[in-house]
């Protein structure tokens, strides 16, 4: 069974100048209440702001460049506003609308059960890491929990922020659950949502130091490194090796072709238990097969699956344990699996995916969850 993951974050955003500029407006509900302490927020940014008494906010220190403007109040619908930013930006007037009244119907409680589905869903949620070890949900009781025994499927949701303390990157998110689902049949776990990064403040400076390593940790061989190095055209100066795989159904009493050198193709022996067999193209794929232009930015165009290993750094000795347990190994380069479920999918120059929605993430990326997670407009 393959371990397929998705996390998605929605955002466009481009960091081109070094300008900031400001976002102010206000929130009302729809009789034109202003609704004080709301949410204002650029998606998986650190740059946020609460409104005021009034209904107002401010959002400072913004650089130019395309986001989406959250906002949220407990009991009501959230709007995600597109923005783009080239000017300070004033008078914006966001109504929220309040949620329908749902009956939670098989909700899982607060009881050994929960606590069982609870376990589950934060392996999933925040991982399984090293990292991940030093990550704390603070208000798991926001979070409901349903479980449907005849299609094995575990849903969460959420009416308020998640909030999650990251102990070894030194942020906590604030994380507005959208969906969540994990189908245990086929292996297959997608959230997505908005998060809000809050930089903690280190008891002292060794502290800071040794979150500002671990952030490039997290930072090194992830999916934002690579779609930067991507638009970079810089995938072998940044360890990045990105090959063609392709997947065919298994067919019955399945024996491997043999095929000589020259045809660049390795078929990867199947398990038993694999439905699909995978042949991948030994030679490098060319920037004209994943990107192209669009724009001011691209567009990724690439077919079939990438099998992406990133070389500069090893496997989590975690990930060993889970995924690789009999063979004892010891860590070897990450490998990671992508395909795209749209023919093409926005890509701006700074990295940032426009449809997150259309990628898919297999084995190391697969595996690493919020806990490495970084806001878009963290640098190096």
């Amino acid at each position: 069974m393959r371990c397929v993951t998705g996390c998605l974050v929605w955002l466009l955003v481009t960091c081109t100048a070094a300008a900031q500029y400001r976002i102010t407006g206000s929130v009302k509900d729809e009789k034109g209440k202003p609704l004080p302490f709301a949410s204002a927020f650029l998606n998986q940014t650190t740059l946020g702001d609460r409104t005021a008494e009034n209904g107002q906010f401010s959002i400072s220190n913004v650089p130019p460049g395309k986001y989406e403007l959250i906002v949220s109040y407990l009991g009501y619908e959230p709007q995600l506003l597109p923005v783009e930013v080239k000017a300070d930006l004033a008078g914006i007037a966001v109504t929220l609308k309040p949620k329908p009244d749902v009956l939670k119907e098989f909700v899982v409680r607060r009881n050994v059960e929960r606590e069982r589905w609870l376990k589950v869903f934060a392996d999933l949620f925040v991982g399984e890491s090293s990292f991940a070890r030093q990550c704390k949900l603070l208000n798991s009781e926001v979070i409901d929990l349903q479980y449907d025994a005849s299609q094995r499927l575990l849903t969460a949701s959420a009416d308020d922020f998640v909030v999650l303390e990251n102990r070894a990157l030194g942020y906590r998110v604030k994380f507005l659950l959208i969906s969540f689902a994990y189908n245990m049949k086929s292996g297959y776990s997608l959230y997505y949502g908005n998060p809000l990064f809050k930089p903690m403040k280190a008891k002292n400076a060794r502290q800071q130091r040794q979150w500002e390593k671990n952030r490039e940790a997290a930072y090194h061989g992830s999916t934002m490194h690579f779609y930067r190095s991507m638009a970079g055209r810089q995938l072998a100066q940044d360890g990045f090796s990105v090959q063609k795989m392709v997947r065919k159904p298994r067919v019955r009493d399945f024996v491997p072709p043999s095929l000589p050198d020259s045809v660049g193709v390795k078929v990867q022996q199947p398990r038993f238990f694999d439905k699909e067999v995978s042949y991948l193209y030994t030679a490098q794929l060319p920037y004209d097969s994943l990107i192209k232009p669009n724009g001011d930015g691209y567009s990724l165009i690439f077919r079939d699956y990438l099998y992406v290993v990133y070389s500069k750094e090893k496997e989590d000795r975690l990930y060993l344990e889970k995924h690789k347990p009999a063979q004892k190994a010891r860590p070897r380069e990450q490998v990671s699996v992508m395909h795209m479920l749209a023919p093409e999918v926005p890509l701006d120059g700074n990295g940032n995916i426009g449809s997150p929605v259309d990628i898919v993430v297999e084995q190391y990326w697969g595996w690493e969850k919020m806990a490495e997670m970084l806001p878009l407009d963290y640098k190096l």
